[in-house]
């Protein structure tokens, strides 16, 4: 069975659905038919820094036939009391170009997953208000565009998920509920085959 090692942040993991573990836990059920199997390395608070820092370490150990990457929303936490971003948009080009080399050390078949978007009157109001930092869905735009960007310039396939997801998808502005979690997969598993990992 080939493995396909998925790389991301807390979506990724799941969270937000205790029922079907995620877009991923779903995809891994899918794919099972298909005799790929999914390997989730969803890590919840990462950014593309932390996913670099532990990248070559979990592809190595598998060998992968195939990567899928789902990383950076929290790269565009931007945190108040510093007037920083998490990771500025520079910094996230770079460590994404990093992570693309990486990758590519060992399969050429790799996907990217955009960014989606968040519900920022729920994120910024009631979820983190005490965390001195907020969310901005232009700003995911412009990290997810350059994600686009990168992704074409490498010759990776985009699946773009910015704007799926509505006010009713979502647990707390920011993770998706079981049903976003589908309307993910759906988008997900429709722009994904087997022929992406042979």
């Amino acid at each position: 069975m080939k493995k396909i090692c998925v790389f991301g942040a807390s979506i990724t993991s799941g969270v937000g659905d205790k029922v079907n573990g995620g877009w991923c836990g779903l995809l891994k059920k899918s794919l099972s038919e298909q005799n790929l199997e999914i390997l989730n390395y969803g890590v919840s608070g990462d950014d593309t820094s932390d996913l670099l820092k532990r990248f070559d370490k979990q592809a190595k150990k598998n060998n992968p036939s195939g990567i899928i990457i789902a990383i950076g929303g929290n790269d565009t936490q931007f945190f108040i009391d510093k007037n920083r971003f998490r990771i500025d948009i520079k910094e996230f080009e770079s460590n994404f170009d990093i992570l693309i080399k990486k990758a590519k050390q060992y399969t050429e078949n790799i996907i990217i997953i955009g960014l989606t978007n968040v519900d920022e009157q729920i994120i910024n109001d009631e979820y983190i208000p005490k965390k001195n930092k907020f969310y901005k869905n232009e700003t995911i735009k412009k990290y997810d565009d350059l994600l686009k960007q990168i992704s074409k310039d490498n010759d990776i396939k985009f699946i773009e998920v910015f704007d799926i997801l509505d006010k009713n998808d979502f647990t707390d502005g920011l993770h998706p509920t079981s049903q976003g979690h589908i309307k993910l997969y759906n988008k997900i598993k429709n722009n994904i085959s087997e022929k992406d990992f042979n």
